[in-house]
């Protein structure tokens, strides 16, 4: 079995963090209409869902910034 490159590992991992992050924002941007709308219980899911979408954006943006600064150091 072949040794994985360190480099690959972070690269890999940037671009998994960079995914998340585009995918959270797409669905942060969708939500907006739901917040405007909703009323009651549908607008309770929906900041209990963007809590954890926020909780996605962080992680990954901390996790990209890394993979980021790594590269230009």
């Amino acid at each position: 079995m072949e040794p994985v490159d360190q480099t690959d590992t972070i690269a890999a991992r940037g671009e998994q963090a960079r995914g998340n992050l585009v995918a959270a924002l797409h669905e942060c941007c969708e939500l907006a209409d739901g917040v405007a709308q909703f009323e009651g219980q549908e607008l309770l899911d929906v900041l209990t869902y963007l809590d954890s979408i926020r909780f996605v954006m962080a992680e990954s943006g901390q996790v990209l910034q890394g993979v980021v600064r790594g590269h230009g150091a």
